[in-house]
């Protein structure tokens, strides 16, 4: 379908706010009611598809193993959560990871990150402006994405839980891992990738994704019933190469970095499934180990029986909720504004949306 941004433009536009609440919700429920009849015609459609190419499988009815492997503690659940403070210094992080079963045995790991730490040595003036633009930023987002992806495999990968199962939130090869989104001097690959090559050696590490980019697969969990599930004619590491979005430019690669990550893809994340899982009324993307994809279908399903109406792993709530009372970023950015006040700093270094805020 070839549509033009004129057409786009060119869709319901109302020229008065009187207009607008006149006539705008009515067009919203005339589009919105079309959506969803179309959407219930291609539903049945996708159905009788997957049942052509895929293998739909069904969730058991005796899962004693799974509800025994959950209750004993040989589940944990894993999420992490990062709350950034932005100033004319530079970005402060605080990184905070929760791991935890249903023993309750926790793993509680936080990290401070501070741009400024890598400025105060610069001794000249030019250096020390140069360092300060937005394009020489040595903490993007990305970096800091890829910070908090390493904290929470590696709290995975901790001797605690190194023998148990574990369910990560997200992709289970998150791209900013893979995306080298640092300066080269930074050696990012160094980590992710030796981190990520455990993550699949261990095999007992899988991933609920909550929000998933591919709009496709939740079309094809819609026209599942609950307590089924596929596993995709593809790998993570398939996504990644028909994605073409990270090798493609080969030029802003350094040789070593492209062969490893290349390497990486083609020969360890090919291991990893994507499967598609729906317990109640929406459907997930999950990631999972080859050797264990069905198991942790199931895990997944029993554990998402405790909260049947949302149909999402408990553990991972779990996890989240423990990680916003832990490590709030309401509470991180109240002390770092504390501190700046407190150095008579507070109204040159804060920014004028925060200094807005009521």
């Amino acid at each position: 379908m070839s549509i033009t941004f004129r057409e786009i433009l060119d869709q319901k536009s109302w020229n008065s706010y009187e207009e607008y609440v006149a006539e705008g919700i009515n067009q919203y429920s005339t589009e919105l009611s079309k959506d969803i009849e179309e959407g219930e015609k291609h539903k049945k459609k996708i159905r009788n598809f997957i049942k052509k190419n895929f293998e739909i499988k069904k969730i058991p009815s005796d899962l004693s193993e799974e509800k025994n492997l959950l209750s004993s503690g040989e589940v944990v659940g894993i999420d992490g959560t990062i709350a950034t403070h932005r100033t004319i210094s530079g970005t402060m992080a605080q990184i905070g990871v929760v791991a935890v079963n249903y023993l309750n045995e926790k793993i509680q790991h936080s990290c401070f990150i501070s741009e400024a730490k890598y400025k105060q040595n610069i001794e000249d003036v030019t250096d020390y402006l140069f360092s300060h633009e937005y394009s020489n930023k040595i903490i993007s987002n990305p970096v800091l994405r890829a910070a908090l992806q390493v904290r929470e495999r590696e709290v995975g990968l901790d001797d605690k839980f190194w023998d148990k199962f574990k369910i990560y939130h997200g992709p289970l090869i998150p791209f900013e891992m893979l995306a080298n989104p640092g300066k080269a001097e930074m050696k990012i690959l160094d980590v992710t990738v030796e981190i990520l090559e455990k993550i699949i050696a261990n095999k007992k590490c899988f991933s609920i994704v909550s929000r998933s980019q591919n709009d496709a697969y939740i079309r094809i969990g819609l026209s599942l019933n609950p307590g089924e599930y596929v596993q995709l004619k593809k790998s993570v590491g398939l996504e990644i190469i028909e994605d073409r979005t990270l090798l493609k430019d080969k030029d802003r690669w350094r040789e070593d970095d492209f062969l490893k990550v290349n390497n990486f893809i083609n020969q360890r994340a090919m291991k990893i499934k994507v499967g598609v899982i729906k317990i109640s009324h929406r459907p997930y993307v999950f990631h999972a180990h080859e050797e264990i994809f069905d198991l942790a279908a199931r895990l997944i399903y029993c554990d998402s029986l405790f909260q049947k109406e949302k149909g999402f792993p408990l553990l991972v709530d779990y996890a989240d909720n423990l990680c916003s009372t832990y490590f709030k970023a309401s509470d991180f950015n109240k002390i770092i504004e504390y501190l700046l006040a407190k150095e008579g700093e507070f109204l040159s270094e804060m920014s004028e949306e925060t200094l807005r805020q009521k």
